[in-house]
């Protein structure tokens, strides 16, 4: 008998073992979600948005979660002018009219982070993370997986560039560019990239100044290569690296230049960065076969190492990196996946209610108390009545970090019920106030108390979604007690 009972302990023991991956990792706060998805589809960019069509159009209703960079990184491009049907789009423009397409042919979005995985056995477990909450986790189940979830801007990694991130160095034109009229600024990078980066700035500002580290650009479209070149603002900087980044605590002045041995010294009032980008592989690692720079490993189905496990667009490949690639992986991928099921398996996804909640949370955007501000006069009276602290977003529409948090703020607006206020300031309309309370990246939040003072600013969806979760928290104190907490906020 003792030894069936030992016997009895020590299986039990290996079956923990077992599943310790999705558990000795993960936060206390999760739920597991039983029901088995047909097809999960992790990123969303247009790849994974393409996927999503062709399968909704046979009859099934993928899910697909969109990670922290909703639409992708097109977002970040001002201007689209090889997409076939569109002469010229901006990114933001593009990846929306091809989400709501796969919306509405049936495709279910959820806002959440990718962050575990166990592709060892079906069905195929996926660990997610909510975007604001990173205590709140969850697990789904699918039997089928399409992996598209890109790549992450590549940084210098020189002195100062965290330290002046979001004040005067970018990676993201699109989001900041509007904010240096007339002034000075920099590019990093000798790629297709860079000269698109190149060819919108150099509208805006003052001087663009383009530093290759190479002595010639590596980017193939020809065409705005010759284009770029004849415009008398922008000059290119060949053989040269940036040594260092400079400025006085508040903002960017100059970075340090090295060219032929030689530093000197570059005044500018905004540094951006197009050096090309890294696969989101990291969570795949020892899950499946991945090259030795990291982009997963596909067969000409673009299936991975693992049955039912397809990879597609910029984590796949290093050579293109195009959308118009990615959205034809999408789709070749897509096939392949509804050709088995085709073959092996009816159409069937149970949605469920813990998803239709999350679902349904994503586009919180109404009945908030926000107040949007359309002129300086406005904002100050707004400012001087308020008996709350408050707290100020300055957003544009084009920006995809922006509409990224929009949500998160309307939910928080409505779930401390006038306690702050929260005001909204477009820096396309208002750039007097952009200009005022200099606002070199977007998305920003300036918080105030409830005297009026200036008490800190916040930049970004991950900085701004932590203090919005950590007023969250104290939501059933009195606004005195809120207005102290922020004092003392860092």
């Amino acid at each position: 008998m003792k030894k069936f009972i030992l016997k009895f302990l020590f299986s039990i023991f290996f079956t923990f073992s077992a599943f310790n991956f999705s558990y000795a990792k993960l936060p206390s706060s999760h739920r597991e979600v039983q029901e088995v998805q047909e097809v999960v589809i992790l990123g969303g960019g247009i790849g994974a948005l393409t996927s999503g069509i062709y399968l909704s159009r046979a009859g099934y209703k993928p899910l697909i979660i969109e990670g922290e960079v909703k639409g992708g990184l097109i977002t970040q491009s001002h201007s689209v002018e090889n997409w076939p049907g569109e002469v010229k789009i901006n990114g933001v423009d593009l990846s929306d009219k091809i989400a709501n397409q796969a919306l509405k042919n049936g495709c279910r979005f959820l806002s959440k982070k990718v962050i575990n995985v166990d592709f060892s056995k079906k069905p195929y477990k996926i660990v997610l993370q909510d975007l604001y909450n990173k205590n709140d986790t969850e697990v789904i189940y699918s039997n089928f997986c399409i992996i598209a979830m890109g790549t992450s801007s590549n940084y210098l990694n020189v002195p100062g560039e965290q330290t002046y991130w979001g004040k005067g160095v970018s990676n993201c034109a699109t989001c900041d560019g509007s904010l240096y009229k007339n002034k000075n600024v920099a590019i990093i990078g000798g790629g297709d990239a860079a000269i698109t980066e190149a060819m919108y700035l150099s509208n805006i500002a003052k001087k663009a100044y383009v530093i290759v580290r190479k002595d010639a650009l590596k980017a193939s479209e020809k065409q705005r290569i010759e284009e770029i070149k004849k415009r008398k603002n922008v000059e290119f900087l060949y053989n040269t690296t940036v040594s260092s980044i400079e400025g006085n605590r508040e903002n960017l002045t100059h970075i340090n230049i090295k060219h032929a041995s030689q530093i000197k010294e570059l005044k500018i009032d905004g540094l951006f960065l197009a050096i090309g980008s890294t696969p989101n592989s990291e969570i795949f690692k020892n899950k499946l076969d991945l090259d030795r720079r990291g982009y997963i490993a596909v067969s000409k189905e673009f299936e991975t190492s693992k049955k039912g496990i397809y990879a597609i667009g910029d984590i796949v490949d290093p050579k293109y990196k195009q959308a118009i690639t990615a959205a034809g992986d999408g789709a070749k991928a897509a096939m392949n996946t509804i050709s088995y099921l085709e073959k092996y398996q009816k159409p069937k996804v149970i949605l469920t209610k813990t998803e239709n909640k999350k679902i349904e949370n994503v586009n919180i955007t109404s009945n908030a108390t926000i107040i949007e501000i359309h002129s300086l006069k406005q904002f100050e009276k707004e400012i001087s009545s308020a008996n709350t602290p408050i707290i100020v977003d300055f957003y544009a529409t084009w920006c995809g970090p922006c509409k990224r948090i929009s949500p998160y703020l309307s939910s928080f607006s409505k779930s401390v019920d006038k306690k702050v206020k929260v005001l909204k300031v477009n820096v396309d309309k208002n750039k007097e106030l952009a200009s005022k309370y200099n606002i070199t990246g977007m998305p920003t939040v300036i918080v105030f108390d409830k005297s009026s003072k200036m008490l800190f600013k916040k930049m970004g969806p991950n900085d701004i979604s932590n203090l919005l979760n950590s007023i969250e928290k104290i939501k059933d104190k009195n606004t005195s007690e809120i207005n102290s907490f922020l004092k003392t906020f860092k």
